[in-house]
């Protein structure tokens, strides 16, 4: 039984996607990121360089000012693009600070602008293999990351945090076929490493460590549950309590041994990763080995985890409920 599947009391959400499907458009997703660096002497360029997929198209950009003696954060000297079909340029321009180039099948290309000057701000653009503009979208926040669809129809951006404006950490999906906006929303799963498009209408976020999960173009997250099987499964210390802790605030009351073992199971996995100097997460880790306990019914083991983190940090919050255990104990 998957975790979410009892929390939810329900059968969670499928995805229609075979796994042999997705590991072919991670695959992809990787190729397309997969950056190298190039020098153009006729050009007097050299900067960073991403291929399509289907190998057709190079796009370089170089983060420098046009002599390469300005490169980085700076209040002036525009970086520069290319876009070549073979060995041959067929587009070109300057913005600001020109990073993360993705180019798709058909030429579609897309850059993320870091802008000269300083504060938080951003500027997604995307353009055809004319250098056409097809879409210009400022942030009010730093961008860290985008994705392009192989077949250049579909591409996303996603910003950093931000305490101005509402921009901060969100995900905007655009439709560069119909240069559309589509929805722009912060996924409950954060910051993805890349992104997949397996359909209309769909986004892959993609983590290195865990893996790829699915969202409609709304937002709506489509694999909660395998998210939450992957963060207890594959996750360090930290990422494995919360989702502990997610499990244990959104379940029932009822007993389930079964719940129970799993969670302890994944909380045992990661004790040994804690800092001897962490005091409060070894605490918690204590704490949570309890609740876990009572959910299997075992209140002699809840009993001794509460006072074990009790003895590491009295302030855990889980000195009442101890009380109540051992004079439930005594009275039997």
């Amino acid at each position: 039984m998957g975790i979410l599947s009892w929390l939810l009391g329900k059968k969670g959400n499928a995805s229609s996607l075979t796994m042999l499907e997705d590991q072919k458009r991670v695959e992809q997703a990787v190729k397309q990121s997969k950056t190298d660096f190039i020098d153009i002497p006729s050009r007097h360029f050299f900067g960073q360089s991403i291929k399509s997929p289907n190998g057709q198209f190079t796009l370089a950009w170089r983060d420098a000012n046009d002599s390469g003696t300005r490169g980085g954060s700076r209040s002036e000297g525009k970086g520069k693009y290319l876009l070549l079909r073979g060995k041959d340029v067929i587009a070109q321009g300057a913005v600001g600070r020109p990073n993360d180039g993705k180019v798709a099948d058909n030429g579609n290309f897309i850059l993320n602008d870091w802008c000269l000057g300083g504060g938080l701000q951003g500027v997604f653009l995307a353009f055809d293999r004319s250098g056409k503009a097809l879409f210009k979208r400022r942030f009010e926040a730093n961008l860290f990351n985008n994705g392009l669809s192989a077949d250049g129809s579909v591409a996303a951006c996603q910003t950093a945090n931000s305490y101005e404006g509402d921009d901060g950490s969100k995900l905007t999906i655009f439709n560069l076929q119909t240069g559309v906006e589509v929805a722009s929303w912060i996924p409950v799963s954060g910051w993805a490493d890349f992104y997949v498009f397996p359909a209309q209408g769909v986004i892959q976020l993609g983590y290195a460590r865990f893996g790829v999960f699915s969202y409609r173009w709304d937002g709506e997250f489509l694999e909660m549950e395998k998210w939450q099987e992957a963060r207890l499964t594959k996750g360090d210390y930290a990422t494995v309590m919360m989702a502990v802790e997610f499990a244990l605030k959104n379940g029932s009351n009822k007993v389930d041994p079964e719940l129970s073992r799993r969670l302890y199971g994944s909380l045992d996995r990661i004790s040994g990763q804690i800092p001897s100097a962490d005091i409060k997460r070894k605490a918690l880790l204590r704490k949570l080995q309890g609740q876990c306990a009572e959910l299997k019914g075992d209140l002699p083991a809840a009993l001794a985890a509460y006072d074990a983190a009790l003895d590491i940090d009295q302030k855990v919050g889980i000195k009442r409920r101890a009380e109540q255990i051992r004079k439930q104990l005594k009275a039997e």
